[in-house]
């Protein structure tokens, strides 16, 4: 041990701060007091036998403890390296007056918790304390000091060593817990799963005034207190958490794309951790996060399932349609390659999306139609499963998506594909074309109606206007003692609702 040595335990996220603090001793101790850190041994060969080395030669260390999440394992091993061996009898010792002989100060801020393996030790948890202990150490290896340079050099490091650690408020968490023995081969969740999470966040959706509630409490909540709409995507949620816990047990990741709907509150819930415990519990940790897209609200079954089909379509047409528009007879190896890997996928993709914004059933679809379009339209959408199927069976995949190799997109695959694309082109050009069109004439309102409300307008725009300069005193109404013009603002005439299903022309 040599006196007067200070050897520095931290993190290399804590470099810096510590650079600051070794500095500031080693030149308010005129070099007289030797501070080691882990960055000055970076070049040597034999890393850990040196830094056991500096360990067994240091009189004191400090440990600059940060965030109880962080890994501080090998900090520890420093510490308990340094505390259990002394460099000369290579075990414990203690000095004459009861104190360690090579004291630990663990230095940390003052609103976290103590680390466990080091709890029985003083914390040096403020600024004034460190400079307390400094002027100790001086005092005790006969260093003169100037005291305003030390208070002066300690003030540029106590906001990293001291400050409160900044950080990111996390989104609220949802915990669904359940015995992992109590999982059965049939695609269920166990009847004794609950549901744990802040009560404000069970609240919020689920109408639950606690923190724990059962699965089938949850389910159950799902019809209560929510308009057709909420109860039917409350449903697709349900059904969604059920996939994504059962798929995470076979190590599996299903992305989120059903939206829960609760009032004014929209929210999608992201699998962040699934795990089996040591207690036999199987736990899945979701985020609760904010979301501003997901389905319109508001509309009937008929409106919800028409627009979800005019985006899907357009969706269909610029994702699908014009980018494979080549000829697959055209193109290279890989290309090739990247149509049988792409296609499946961005199809997939569109279909989900499909089933998370709308109940977009047939039945719903037609019913938006007159008789005649009904027919037709289901016609059309009866075309796609065979379509679909035969698409696939060109980019050499069964059905079910298994490849068959070496046959996508070659010999006579490569007919099959141009034929089921033209097909698949046709419908979709028709498609939009009839939903883009009953959408216009369930929107579309007369050119005088227009005018007039044109004219309204701009009368009350002009009005507001007005209202935002002084007064004009030429134009004071003798009736009014504040001096302010009187302004009459016109209401705009609100007619029936154009997508009110009893306000739609019948076509």
């Amino acid at each position: 041990m040599k006196p007067g040595t200070i050897f520095i335990s931290h993190r290399a996220e804590y470099g810096s701060v510590v650079g600051e603090l070794k500095n500031a001793i080693e030149s308010t101790s005129r070099g007289k007091i030797h501070v080691a850190i882990s960055e000055d041994l970076k070049g040597s060969e034999r890393w850990r036998k040196a830094i056991e080395e500096h360990l067994e030669d240091a009189e004191r260390l400090f440990l600059i403890y940060g965030a109880p999440y962080e890994d501080w394992s090998w900090c520890f091993y420093e510490a308990g390296y340094f505390a259990a061996l002394d460099p000369g009898e290579k075990q414990p010792r203690s000095s004459s007056e009861g104190k360690p002989s090579r004291p630990i100060y663990c230095i940390k801020r003052p609103n976290v918790p103590a680390p466990g393996p080091l709890s029985d030790l003083q914390m040096v948890t403020d600024k004034e304390r460190l400079i307390a202990d400094l002027i100790d150490i001086y005092g005790e290896n006969k260093v003169e000091y100037d005291a305003g340079k030390l208070r002066k050099s300690i003030d540029q490091a106590a906001d990293g060593l001291f400050g409160r650690l900044e950080e990111f408020v996390s989104y609220p968490r949802l915990y669904f817990i359940a015995n992992n023995a109590d999982f059965r081969a049939r695609p269920d969740l166990p009847a004794g799963a609950v549901v744990k999470g802040e009560r404000v966040t069970l609240t919020s959706f689920f109408g639950i005034g606690k923190d724990e509630a059962s699965w089938s409490e949850i389910v159950r909540a799902g019809s209560r207190n929510r308009t057709p709409q909420e109860v039917m995507f409350f449903s697709k949620w349900a059904d969604e958490m059920k996939e994504m816990i059962l798929a995470s047990r076979e190590n599996r990741v299903l992305t989120p794309q059903t939206v829960l709907i609760r009032g004014g509150q929209r929210a999608r819930f992201l699998l962040y951790v699934a795990r089996t415990q040591g207690d036999g519990v199987y736990c899945c940790e979701f985020l609760v996060i904010d979301e501003v897209g997901g389905p319109a609200l508001g509309l009937s079954q008929q409106q919800l399932a028409l627009l979800t089909s005019v985006r899907m379509g357009f969706r269909f047409r610029y994702e699908f349609i014009k980018r494979f528009a080549d000829d697959p007879a055209n193109l290279a190896d890989d290309e090739r390659r990247s149509w049988i890997r792409d296609i499946p996928r961005i199809i997939d993709s569109m279909l989900t999306e499909s089933n998370a914004r709308g109940n977009v059933t047939l039945q719903d679809l037609q019913s938006a139609f007159d008789e005649e379009e009904a027919e037709r339209i289901g016609k059309i959408v009866g075309y796609w499963p065979g379509l679909k199927d035969n698409l696939y069976g060109s980019l050499g995949l069964s059905p079910d998506r298994e490849p068959v190799p070496d046959q996508g997109l070659i010999g006579p695959n490569i007919d099959k594909y141009r034929t089921a694309f033209e097909a698949l082109r046709l419908i979709n050009l028709e498609f939009l074309s009839r939903c883009c069109a009953r959408v216009s004439r369930m929107t579309t309102r007369p050119e005088d109606e227009l005018r007039r409300n044109a004219e309204v307008i701009e009368r009350n725009v002009r009005a507001l206007s007005r209202l935002k300069a002084p007064p004009d005193p030429r134009r004071r109404d003798p009736h009014d003692a504040s001096g302010a013009e009187r302004i009459d603002v016109v209401p705009l005439p609100a007619p029936p609702d154009p997508m009110s299903p009893g306000n739609q022309p019948h076509v």
